[in-house]
């Protein structure tokens, strides 16, 4: 059983309005699970650039700031 079905299940158990939140909290949690990175995406593209080797340019020395005080 997954947690959102345990969650579910739980708010079965709650007053209405308190088990609408917890509802709303869950369809919520559904849709944002959408917008994520699939499963095992980067397991199979690390390592997948073909090309020439990258190399990172050199960022120079970092700017002097005032101290706080």
């Amino acid at each position: 059983m997954t947690v959102i079905e345990q969650l579910k299940q739980e708010a079965e158990f709650l007053t209405e309005p308190l088990a609408q939140e917890v509802l709303d909290f869950l369809l919520f949690v559904r849709t944002r699970r959408g917008t994520e990175w699939p499963p095992g995406v980067f397991e199979h593209t690390a390592g997948g650039w073909k090309g020439e080797p990258l190399e990172r340019a050199p960022q120079g020395d970092p700017e002097q700031r005032l101290e706080l005080e």
